[in-house]
């Protein structure tokens, strides 16, 4: 479209769509990690300062996602998508492991943060494969 601003379409390219669906979501644990870190450390068994490490990554990462979407460099998107999916195996591959130490929270949280971590991962690969 002639004269159309590319960055006020972020919906026109499912690609584009989901890096910012990554974003929003890295945004949104990095504000969780920061606000209910005390919360979460009782639930996982850690100390309040891991969340808040974590919550700095997040944020950062979410800052990264944005800016990819912005620019629309789909580009990344592979790379983005399996550090997604490798993500979500880590978690649910050490999750076993340290099941015992966490509360029923903090089990229900583990779980669906790796779920979404494989469905973002997933969602980013198919927006990729898309022609």
């Amino acid at each position: 479209m002639p004269g159309t601003n590319r960055h006020l379409l972020p919906f026109r390219s499912p690609a584009v769509l989901i890096l910012w669906a990554n974003s929003v979501f890295a945004a949104v644990l990095a504000a969780a990690c920061f606000a209910l870190g005390s919360n979460l450390a009782g639930w996982f068994g850690l100390q309040r300062e891991v969340f808040w490490v974590v919550g700095g990554a997040l944020a950062l990462a979410s800052i990264g996602l944005g800016w990819l979407a912005w620019e629309r460099a789909i580009g990344w998107l592979p790379r983005v998508s399996a550090g997604n999916l490798a993500t979500g195996a880590v978690l649910w591959g050490v999750a076993p492991f340290a099941w015992g130490g966490f509360s029923a929270e903090g089990r229900w949280l583990a779980s669906a943060v790796a779920n979404a971590c494989l469905l973002i991962g997933l969602a980013q690969w198919l927006a990729w494969r898309r022609p």
